[in-house]
């Protein structure tokens, strides 16, 4: 098929948005990764029958005769005789199904479940679906019965509403589970069966029984276990369903939609990733559900979705040690054969690599945990998204302020410090919250980063947006810890040579700025900032902190005074506009408002960082006097060239520390900026359009920016619906200053319509080099 190519450059930089702001801009802190754990040792993941023998101690530990009955899981579904097929036929009474249609394209495409790869019936609670029996002779509605049951989790039994049995009924409502038989013409029997709004959810067996009286009114039985496999979903489009959504294009965006954005970079400037869900791929499905058994979530708690985000937030996550998928790591380098933060572009590749072996895979940050949190939240049916909130503070001793420190000499004790991270990104689930007063349903947030444990678990949420803005921090789950992150204040602590600590400052407006997601519909940001909080120092934000701190570590402790008299104005004048490799120029402007004549001490210090606020070496720094006539105007410069930058980690950032006090007033000023540099963007040359399984050549482009070699350079690729569904490519020789480089992959198109593929480049020196390429398969 002859065919044009172009060459196109990944979109991501075209997304990246510029806000000229008067107030600097911040940082935050990771947990850091603590101890990593040993490898796993390599075991085959286990099979279903496998689990079944072993008797389900969990996390109650050895010993447990005297707390629970132990047995089996196997042991206890023989005792069940309810789930003992009978499917020997003994006699031409009996009714025995040859042949059971589930009609899986018909009902998925009623569901909304056709774009699934796994070849499952797979349906969406409080829904009616279609299923037809087969039977080796005419059916006889009134001497033949037909059950259906269905079954699911470990120790299914009726109580629990993990084992239905459903026999012909007139009508059918969300309410209940249901079955009516619709026709039947001679030995074919179709039903629609009903699963209510509030079923549970995964994956049920199916055993068809039937019962006859054909002759002298005895009743003969048959009861088949059948090989189908039926999973039921959440429902966004059923009213009665706890994550109904009422608006169809929000309900194809946070659910049906493989494909998103994720924002990253900082308050003043920042910009979108691609990111590729791939909810629909085989592998999310299955490891949504495998990580619930894992983490032995009850089998009635799966139709909760507050329980199963707040199980996920667990279970995305390895920090625990928990069998979860990825662990956190925050360094300067990484250890061979493992895969950088900044490598990933999508889920599917990450997923894959857990299943293989059921081993945690290494390394992930807090954009990668919420994009795969995305992923296995839209797989089961829960309305999810990625949300980046700027400047976002991490609180770790629920004093619902951060603070800062500096010595006698205006420099930062930044050992003692609080943190904030440039961005931070977590997800937002949609849902009712029966469990709290009425008023908090909708969205709700939660975080599977390890940052800070909840009730013994590295987890987070889910809480209610809406009790956030509030300061409503006694709602579950852990919604203080999600307020502190977007509406703490800032303080500053004079640290004098005795230890001794007094408040200098106290900054209202900085934390949670821009809070953004990906916008429904299109590749725009939404921002989301005015659910999260009212206008920054209105006296309704300042009545949600004054209600938050009273749930506060620090409840007692007055640190709120009258401000001093402020008579200098201060901005930071940095560029926010900055290309890795270019020098880098700090000012700051200090202004003389009053009559008089006013003498300043300015000091700056720059020091390298990750994006979470953390510090890893000293850079540069300058402290100067500088004396001001009445309306005078004047500038501290700090200026650091490239060679002096270059030596930090790939995915680092300069953090700078500002800290001004004018004598004759004891006026204060303190603040911080971050800078994070643009990265170049990669070139592709793709053809316009290919043909359903025919195989095509895109040739990825990059020009190294920077005055040195790139060593270790590789590019990753992840796209949907495409053989191979991920790549990795090695790049042997270093990459000198201003050379180009050209990578072709060859890839197979597998469906037709509209289909992406991400880029990645990463070596020793630079990373976070991304690009989306799209192309149409007809």
């Amino acid at each position: 098929m002859p065919r044009s190519s172009r060459r196109t450059r990944g979109n991501t930089a075209a997304n990246s948005t510029r806000i000229a702001s008067n107030s600097p801009r911040t940082t935050r802190r990771s947990s850091g990764s603590g101890m990593e754990p040993s490898p796993p040792k390599r075991r085959r993941a286990e099979s279903p029958e496998n689990d079944s023998r072993r008797a389900r101690r969990g996390k109650l530990g050895e010993n447990v005769e005297g707390r629970t009955k132990v047995m089996t899981d196997q042991d206890f579904k023989e005792n069940m005789k309810v789930l003992h097929a009978n499917s020997k036929k003994m006699n031409d009474s009996q009714l025995k199904p040859v042949q059971v249609d589930l009609h899986v394209d018909k009902n998925r495409e009623e569901h909304y479940t056709d774009d699934y790869e796994m070849e499952d019936l797979i349906v969406r609670r409080g829904k009616v679906f279609k299923i037809s029996v087969t039977f080796d002779r005419n059916f006889d509605e009134s001497r033949d019965k037909v059950i259906l049951q269905f079954v699911t989790g470990p120790r299914p039994q009726q109580s629990k509403k993990s084992i239905i049995r459903l026999q012909n009924s007139n009508s059918l409502s969300t309410s209940s589970w249901g079955m009516h038989i619709v026709e039947h013409r001679g030995a074919t029997v179709e039903m629609s069966v009903m699963s209510p709004a509030d079923a549970i959810v995964g994956e049920y067996s199916l055993f068809v029984e039937t019962r006859s009286n054909r002759y002298g009114g005895n009743h003969h039985s048959f009861k088949q276990k059948r090989d189908e496999k039926i999973i039921i979903l959440f429902n966004a489009w059923c009213k009665d369903d706890a994550v109904y959504m009422g608006k169809e294009d929000e309900r194809k965006e946070y659910v049906l939609n493989d494909r998103g954005r994720i924002w990253v970079g900082s308050k003043r400037r920042f910009t979108s990733i691609p990111w590729n869900f791939g909810q629909f791929d085989q592998v999310s499905l299955e490891t949504c559900l495998k990580l619930l058994k894992i983490a032995e979530l009850s089998t009635s708690a799966h139709a909760n979705p507050t329980l199963v985000c707040r199980t996920i937030s667990q279970m995305a996550n390895y920090n625990d040690k928990d069998g979860g998928i990825l662990f956190g790591r925050w360094t300067e380098t990484y250890p061979k054969n493992s895969t950088e933060p900044t490598e990933w572009t999508g889920s599917v590749t990450i997923l894959k690599k857990f299943t293989k072996r059921y081993q945690y895979v290494r390394y992930g940050q807090c954009w990668v945990f919420s994009g795969l949190v995305t992923t296995l939240l839209r797989a089961i049916g829960i309305p999810t998204r990625s949300v980046t909130n700027f400047a976002s503070a991490h609180d770790n001793d629920q004093s619902m302020t951060i603070d800062y420190h500096h010595d006698a000499e205006g420099k930062p004790l930044d050992d003692l410090d609080d943190s904030v991270w440039n961005f931070h990104v977590w997800n937002e689930s949609y849902f009712t919250r029966p469990d709290l007063p009425s008023g908090y349903d909708g969205w709700q947030a939660h975080d599977a980063t390890p940052q800070e444990t909840s009730e013994g678990v590295f987890r987070c949420g889910p809480c209610p947006v809406k009790a956030v803005k509030n300061g409503e921090v006694y709602f579950p789950f852990d919604t203080g810890f999600v307020f502190a992150e977007v509406n703490g204040d800032k303080v500053y602590w004079d640290v004098d040579e005795d230890g001794e600590m007094t408040v200098s400052y106290i900054d209202k407006r900085s934390i949670g700025k821009y809070i953004s997601t990906k916008a429904v519909g299109s590749n725009d940001r939404e921002d989301l900032t005015k659910y999260y909080k009212f206008p920054e120092e209105s006296s309704q934000e300042r009545e949600a902190v004054r209600l938050a701190n009273k749930f506060s570590s620090r409840k007692n402790q007055e640190i709120y005074s009258e401000p001093s008299s402020s008579d200098v104005t201060f901005e930071i004048l940095t560029s926010d506009n900055i290309m890795i490799g270019d020098d880098v120029k700090i000012e700051l402007s200090v202004k003389n408002d009053s009559n008089a004549r006013r003498t300043v001490q300015v000091t700056i210090v720059t020091k390298i960082s990750f994006y979470t606020g953390i510090t890893t070496r000293d850079l540069k720094n300058v402290n100067k006097v500088v004396t001001l006539a009445r309306g005078q105007e004047t500038s501290v410069l700090l200026s650091i060239s490239v060679d002096e930058y270059l030596k930090m980690a790939p995915d680092a950032s300069i953090k700078t520390y500002f800290k001004a006090k004018v004598k004759e007033t004891g006026q204060v000023f303190c603040d911080m900026d971050d800078i994070e540099f643009n990265k170049p963007e990669l070139i592709a040359m793709i053809p316009y359009k290919v043909g359903k399984n025919e195989e095509f050549e895109v040739s990825f482009q990059f020009t190294n920016p920077l005055p040195i070699k790139l060593t270790n350079a590789n590019l990753n690729v992840e796209n949907s619906r495409m053989i191979p569904s991920s790549i990795t490519k090695s790049i042997r020789k270093a990459i000198g200053p201003n050379d180009e480089v050209s990578i072709p992959v060859i890839l197979e198109s597998k469906k037709k319509g509209k289909r992406y593929i991400d880029a990645s480049f990463h070596s020793d020196q630079l990373s976070g080099v991304r690009g989306e390429f799209e192309i149409t398969v007809v």
